[in-house]
């Protein structure tokens, strides 16, 4: 069964889960360092027991390949006890604390799409030149609420909630494009707004423009965006039913890990924002949740 998951809470907290996966992770000899900032990043081939049959943290297909036959053959040298856990794992799982319990059911849940957008002069054989990634913003209900007029006519115009639009800027508007950032503080923002003006009013269906401008920078990285949207708000559901952002703009700068060490310089940015389809693999936890101040 594959399954993924972010390694930082498996390596260093102490609900059953993260015990559980702290028994196998260092049986093949320590993956990647020690110390504060060492991670546990990788694949491991693992029983539901604990037996560690192979890990590796490597991208290569081919070692990927021999890791999954090599960890193969040790499953079935192992009898049925030696496999599976001697209780039931269900009994333990009200002590999990993960992020995904607050996933907010009856607000708005938007998945934040990012890319590099055209330029020249990059090598089309790196990985880099082609990178994308997305994210997930979460709204409660009443979070939700305040994106919203109080009342909706044919030519209300109003700005979006501050603190809402804020989050979404800081937290989500980053260049995670090649791979994982930080968001920015609250301090960096100098400015991040949306303005929204009704288009049509239809039974209980109200559609609306959206537009609007981001610009943060923080310790020599930044982002500056130009924004342009749509909305659709269902007036008897309470629900959006559209939700959709474009911003493109240019960014600059650098954090530890999103792969930018040769690629200081401003250059052009893209988000398309939407909201998230209810399947199951899309009810995850924004990166920076713990910004949220949920907890």
């Amino acid at each position: 069964m594959p399954c993924g998951d972010e390694v930082w809470r498996l390596h260093n907290l102490k609900d059953p889960d993260c015990e559980h996966f702290q028994k196998f992770c260092d049986a093949n000899g320590t993956m990647n360092g020690d110390g504060p900032r060492a991670t546990r990043q990788g694949y491991y081939c693992v029983t539901p027991s604990g037996i560690l049959l192979g890990s590796i943290n490597n991208r290569d297909p081919g070692r990927i390949a021999r890791l999954l036959r090599d960890s193969l053959a040790k499953w079935k040298e192992l009898s049925k006890k030696e496999r599976l856990l001697d209780y039931d794992p269900a009994t333990v799982v009200p002590r999990i604390n993960r992020s995904e319990t607050k996933y907010p059911a009856d607000g708005l849940v938007l998945r934040v799409n990012s890319r590099d957008l055209e330029r020249t002069g990059l090598d089309q054989n790196d990985w880099r030149t082609h990178a994308w990634n997305f994210d997930y913003a979460w709204f409660t209900k009443d979070e939700m609420m305040t994106l919203l007029p109080r009342s909706f006519g044919k030519k209300t115009t109003w700005t979006l909630s501050d603190n809402m639009v804020r989050r979404l800027s800081r937290l989500h508007f980053v260049d995670n494009v090649r791979g994982q950032t930080t968001g920015f503080s609250l301090e960096s923002i100098e400015k991040a707004e949306i303005t929204a003006k009704v288009t049509k009013i239809r039974k209980s269906i109200v559609s609306f423009d959206m537009e609007g401008e981001v610009k943060q920078s923080q310790n020599g990285r930044g982002i500056e965006l130009k924004i342009l949207g749509k909305g659709e708000y269902n007036t008897k559901t309470q629900k959006f039913e559209k939700f959709e952002i474009v911003a493109s703009g240019e960014r600059w700068g650098r954090t530890d890990f999103n792969r930018r060490e040769d690629d200081m310089e401003r250059s052009p940015v893209g988000f398309l924002v939407h909201i998230a389809s209810d399947n199951p693999t899309e009810k995850v936890a924004p990166a920076e949740f713990g910004s949220y101040g949920w907890r």
